[in-house]
């Protein structure tokens, strides 16, 4: 069997410390040496007016979209024990978040075959279309400050009425006064997911001259280029399987 283009490749993995274990686990049974370097966190947007929000579109909701593990999370605390009304489900990306779903909210009504946003987006748009409540049936979407919106853009457009939530917010990571050194670790790939994880490396670690850096998708990238950082390659699809297409 023809060995992976990154086995043995030394690839720093940045994601937050939750996420982060997904992703070398991926790498190391592709045969890529993982190095895991968590770079960013995330923290509720836990005020007044953002749990006023979550419970006024709750109680007219007849789904709740979560995408993130983070997403359900910061809903949860926001509610602070408050359950979802009973009529509500709950369509979750993909089984860890599902997972989650379940066990914050109670339940898990819809998690797709095809584990993205947009997957999400299509799968619940035929549940509408099926039930004939393409225009009474609004749909609450967990969001992160600054974050895509994949889902809402699709179903928008479809005539769904959707109330999109920011819950969470995503902050690179304290910056250390002993930075690592990359090159003495034999890193050859950088993986970067978001612009708070760029902030967080740099904050965090000197980088080789020669590091291969990956970004999922043209915000990282525009971050990265404005850090100084030279972009080596940017995934076509804002997932891990885009970035390891980007890498080979």
């Amino acid at each position: 069997m023809t060995p992976h283009p990154i086995a043995g490749r030394r690839v720093l993995v940045t994601r937050a410390a939750r996420d982060a274990g997904r992703w070398a686990t991926r790498l190391a049974a592709l045969g890529a040496e993982p190095v895991i370097l968590p770079c960013l966190t995330s923290e509720p947007i836990a005020d007044g007016a953002t749990s006023r929000a979550l419970l006024d579109a709750l109680e007219s909701a007849a789904w709740l979209v979560v995408t993130s593990v983070n997403g359900c999370e910061a809903a949860a605390a926001i509610l602070g024990g408050v359950a979802l009304p009973p009529a509500v489900r709950v369509a979750a990306v993909g089984p860890v978040t599902a997972a989650a779903a379940t066990a914050h909210f109670g339940r898990i009504d819809l998690v797709p075959r095809t584990g993205t946003a947009s997957g999400l987006a299509r799968a619940l748009l035929r549940i509408l279309r099926r039930e004939g409540t393409m225009e009474t049936g609004q749909v609450v979407v967990l969001a992160a400050q600054g974050g895509r919106q994949d889902v809402e853009t699709l179903l928008q457009a479809a005539g769904v009425q959707v109330n999109r939530i920011l819950v969470y917010r995503t902050i690179p990571a304290a910056a250390t006064a002993a930075k690592r050194d990359l090159a003495a670790e034999g890193i050859e790939f950088v993986l970067l997911a978001s612009p708070s994880a760029v902030t967080g490396l740099l904050g965090r670690a000197v980088l080789p001259q020669s590091v291969r850096v990956i970004t999922i998708g043209p915000t990282t990238s525009a971050a990265a280029i404005a850090a100084g950082l030279a972009i080596t390659a940017e995934a076509a699809r804002p997932t891990l399987d885009g970035i390891l297409e980007a890498m080979v």
